[in-house]
């Protein structure tokens, strides 16, 4: 059989290869900017969504189209994930200046409320992307779902650490690495969402 047949294994591999390149090098050259990371994110999220729901879409139009869709939305709650972000920063700086155990308990609060800000963010995108809705209900939505599918939300934790190892120990592994682990992030917690919608149409 020739391997480079549009049927063998071979074929198939290189044109998945391929695509997450792609989406890995727009994700990453619209990520430069600084401020356009969110909408760079949520576009890539958009794009693997169609890969997970085994929809046939090219990937420098598919990630244009979310780009500019969820361009607004996205942004804005980048720069509120941002000031979240250094007021966690400004705060456990401030409570390391403490001490006795106002610093421990101080240092403890922070760090628990900063692993559910964590947990939120990790649904942030694919809910983005997956249900239409105003920002309030998406964080509102991404909290619930880290919380009620804890499992799949440690797991995409995981997958996220283990991402961002890889690409500081093997830095050319970046160059595909991030939009392979936004599909497997996605692939999971698209099962969440269809667990979760299941139970709401039983409850009807």
């Amino acid at each position: 059989m020739n391997i480079f047949s549009i049927d063998s294994g071979f074929y198939r591999f290189l044109e998945k290869f391929t695509n997450f390149f792609l989406l890995n090098l727009l994700w990453f050259l619209m990520c430069i900017p600084i401020i356009t990371i969110f909408p760079a994110t949520a576009a890539m999220f958009g794009v693997v969504r169609q890969w997970v729901q085994k929809k046939d879409s090219g990937v420098f139009k598919s990630f244009f189209v979310y780009f500019k869709e969820n361009f607004k939305q996205s942004f804005l709650l980048g720069l509120l994930w941002f000031v979240f972000a250094l007021l966690f920063y400004f705060n456990i700086n401030i409570s390391l200046q403490m001490s006795g155990i106002a610093k421990i308990i101080m240092v403890s609060s922070l760090l628990f409320i900063c692993l559910f800000f964590v947990m939120t963010t990790i649904y942030l995108f694919p809910v983005m992307v997956h249900y239409k809705m105003r920002w309030t209900l998406i964080i509102k939505n991404s909290f619930l779902f880290s919380i009620s599918q804890l499992w799949v939300t440690i797991r995409c934790i995981l997958i996220l650490l283990l991402t961002v190892l890889i690409s500081y120990v093997i830095p050319i592994s970046s160059i595909i690495l991030w939009s392979i682990g936004g599909y497997l992030i996605y692939a999971l917690c698209d099962k969440s969402f269809k667990k979760i919608e299941l139970l709401v149409q039983d409850n009807v």
